[in-house]
């Protein structure tokens, strides 16, 4: 078995036209609707793991123009093939676009995630690992220990949405303070249970 993790040229474009409609049969249609992703206006950078020359999985390392602050990278758009499960490409490609982000000159990268779910969560606040399996070396890689939680901000990309996720934040520049204006909700909290309703009926009452 061949696996790499390669940034996205337009010769893959046949390729990951054909990973996003299984994607989407496998209940992604929420990630890549609409052309979320598109591949003529890439904003950042696309990765994807390739094992045998078939794309298993992408992550789009987008300008974070929905903050306001096109100097971050956002990791979004993140799905794995149902077959490929458990190849701990989101660690890969998160090295990879930071790597690049830092090349390139942008100052920050985060990801973000439901606050409803709590055992992504737990993972992602170094609170616990993967239980029954030896590979777990990627919970101990450099950059993904400094991975921190926005303690004082949640994530909300439209008022017609009722989700609020967690950030999780990478500073490439470590000078870099991070001020989004936009698709963020100020709220301290601890990276624990969070009252949603009540928080979007303030913001938006």
């Amino acid at each position: 078995m061949s696996e790499k993790i390669l940034q996205y040229t337009p010769g893959w474009k046949s390729s990951i036209n054909e990973f996003v409609a299984q994607a989407m049969s496998e209940g992604s249609e929420q990630t890549f609707y609409k052309n979320k992703m598109d591949l003529d206006n890439i904003q950042g950078s696309i990765w994807m793991a390739v094992i045998d020359h078939k794309v298993v999985s992408v992550s789009y390392a987008q300008e974070s123009h929905i903050t306001g602050t096109p100097e971050s990278l956002r990791a979004c758009r993140y799905h794995i093939l149902k077959a490929h499960r458990h190849g701990r490409y989101g660690f890969k490609m998160m090295k990879k676009q930071i790597e690049w982000g830092r090349q390139q000159g942008y100052k920050h990268y985060y990801w973000t995630c439901d606050v409803k779910d709590k055992a992504k969560n737990s993972l992602y606040q170094h609170k616990r690992r993967y239980v029954f399996t030896k590979d777990d070396k990627w919970f101990d890689d450099a950059d993904y220990v400094k991975l921190t939680l926005e303690k004082n901000m949640l994530f909300h990309d439209s008022p017609k949405s009722d989700m609020l996720q967690f950030i999780y934040s990478y500073y490439i520049d470590p000078d870099y303070v991070w001020s989004p204006s936009n698709a963020v909700i100020t709220y301290s909290h601890d990276g624990g249970d969070i009252p949603v309703e009540k928080i979007l009926q303030c913001e938006y009452s």
